[in-house]
């Protein structure tokens, strides 16, 4: 009797099965939720930045400094924003289900939630610079924002940004080659970064809105995730 007991070996507890399943289902609807929600955030913090009048230093810190309200509102927006995204990025290779554009997506997926995470750290920037702005002389403050952004390992972390563009084009072709989107994807994303190049940055709602396009893969994939999500509980 005992060794008929023994041959049994251990059963699984269907429970168990069942939990693991939902526990899997909650992470992609809420990486869905990240991808969609993280972009939008982004867009809100884009469309609220201060205005300014070209891209130098001394205007960059006069609209930061101009407004403490609508700059710590855009930089917070933009902060969660990017951070959310990518969380959600993690969500975007379980899309790929077999070998063809696999190794692009995860690429593209690594590539892009570095960079994302160092530009939601980044964004700190627009608090001091904002304070350099109002407390002292310009001049001052523009010799300050130069000097931090001369230092010798900044591009350590700065440099990091163009992994974003790179990741988020490798996750386009990705998911087009493994048929989960089409090939609009990929050009409506070149398309957007070429705009992006010759937008001019004071005109600001319009540049926002160019740039936060860049983020449209990751709201096309959390769209493909809680579709699939949708299909799974029908």
């Amino acid at each position: 009797m005992i060794s008929n007991i023994d041959s049994a070996g251990p059963t699984t507890d269907p429970t168990d099965t069942r939990g693991d399943a939902r526990g899997r289902t909650t992470l992609r609807r809420l990486g869905a939720g990240a991808l969609i929600g993280g972009p939008v955030l982004f867009l809100a913090g884009m469309l609220t930045c201060p205005p300014q009048a070209s891209e130098s230093t001394a205007d960059y810190v006069t609209s930061l400094a101009r407004d403490s309200g609508q700059t710590q509102l855009s930089s917070i927006l933009l902060h969660y924003g990017t951070l959310i995204s990518a969380l959600g990025l993690l969500a975007v290779p379980g899309l790929v289900r077999g070998a063809r554009g696999r190794a692009a997506t995860l690429v593209g997926t690594l590539l892009a939630a570095v960079s994302l995470l160092n530009i939601s750290g980044a964004v700190k920037d627009d608090w001091w610079r904002m304070e350099i702005g109002q407390r002292l002389p310009l001049e001052a403050a523009v010799r300050i924002s130069d000097a931090v952004d001369g230092a010798s390992l900044m591009p350590l972390w700065r440099g990091t940004s163009m992994f974003a563009q790179l990741g988020l084009l490798l996750i386009c072709v990705g998911l087009a080659r493994a048929g989960v989107v089409g090939w609009w994807l990929t050009f409506a994303f070149v398309g957007t970064f070429a705009a992006v190049m010759f937008t001019p940055v004071h005109l600001t709602l319009v540049m926002g809105a160019v740039f936060s396009l860049l983020l449209l893969p990751l709201v096309v994939a959390g769209v493909r995730i809680a579709g699939r999500e949708r299909g799974s509980a029908a």
